[in-house]
């Protein structure tokens, strides 16, 4: 009877979200090494992150902050288009009760124009190599060896110059998404200016 009311016990709180989390015995497979925990109170496992080649080299100060933001900018309009960001529900059958009922596919349309302009501004180096590595991170959840992706698409084979290259093209991301958002703030101020002068005009 101990033994089923313990099984029982265990039952129950398994059904718990609140007491839901990350498989400790897992994080110290090797497969695991580059991933970041966090612990609650009670010292069990919260949360994890798998560290990528962008925070270490924004850690050890060879990636500026724009620079990784650029990136995770990038990564998250990849989500998006790839129906990343609502994880499997996203496939599921659903009655959409909205008044858009492609208000969703309006968003990927959305972040496919998004990545375009982005990785346009980027320059094509730019634009080939930071795609092999975010695109394969977001949808298939590890971008794999990054020096082997760097070496494949530019045939730099020195480790010191393919950091520079991948630094680089974060960089030139970053900068593509300066002028974007430029570009986006005067196209506002010229909407708010001409509306002004026009005081009928519905805004």
């Amino acid at each position: 009877m101990d033994i089923a009311r313990r099984r029982a016990a265990e039952r129950v709180c398994a059904q718990d979200p609140a007491r839901w989390g990350v498989d400790a015995s897992q994080m110290t497979l090797g497969a695991n090494h580059a991933v970041e925990i966090g612990t609650d109170a009670a010292g069990r496992v919260s949360r994890a992150r798998r560290v990528d080649v962008f925070d270490a080299f924004l850690r050890r100060g060879k990636l500026s902050a724009a620079g990784h933001d650029a990136v995770r900018r990038l990564q998250d309009d990849i989500a998006i288009l790839h129906r990343a960001v609502g994880g499997s529900g996203e496939y599921a059958p659903r009655v959409d009760r909205s008044r858009n009922p492609l208000a969703f596919t309006d968003r990927r349309r959305a972040a496919g124009r998004r990545i375009e302009a982005a990785l346009s501004g980027a320059g094509p180096a730019s634009a080939r190599l930071l795609a092999a590595l975010c695109e394969a991170d977001v949808v298939l959840g590890h971008a794999g060896c990054w020096r082997r992706i760097v070496a494949r698409e530019t045939g730099e084979s020195l480790a010191d110059g393919q950091g520079a290259i991948l630094r680089a093209a974060c960089e030139n991301l970053a900068g593509a998404y300066c002028l974007i958002d430029r570009g986006r703030r005067e196209r506002a101020r010229g909407f708010a200016a001409e509306h002004a002068e026009r005081p009928g005009t519905p805004a």
